[in-house]
């Protein structure tokens, strides 16, 4: 297929998505996007937390995970800023972040057992 055509038919394509606008006395609040998720999938509001989160942090780490593979440092520090993030939004308790803290130093704890002796 030509590229010209192919890119010709995704630009109309875009054109027939419906453009959204939120209504100007609705506010848009961050926090209660779980809410919504979990409000419109049926669910309970922790599994939405839980979903929002997952989403957000694969669409960050994802990336940095393919183009940084030797690098997991940078990756695990940016995953802990994010659950920083997630965590002062309210999109996840505290204790998520003190769990998977316990679960990474567990990991490394043979690689530092090693540097130390």
């Amino acid at each position: 297929m030509n590229v010209k055509l192919l890119l010709f038919t995704v630009f109309l394509a875009i054109l027939l998505i419906p453009q959204v606008y939120a209504a100007p006395d609705d506010t848009v609040n961050l926090q209660d996007l779980p809410t919504y998720l979990a409000e419109k999938l049926s669910i309970p509001t922790f599994a939405g937390q839980l979903l929002a989160c997952t989403i957000f942090l694969v669409m960050f780490l994802l990336p940095i995970a393919w183009f940084a593979r030797r690098n997991m440092m940078l990756t695990l520090l940016v995953g802990f800023v994010l659950l920083g993030f997630l965590i002062a939004v309210g999109w996840l308790p505290f204790w998520f972040l003190l769990i998977i803290g316990l679960l990474v130093a567990s990991l490394w704890s043979a690689k530092m057992k090693g540097w130390v002796s």
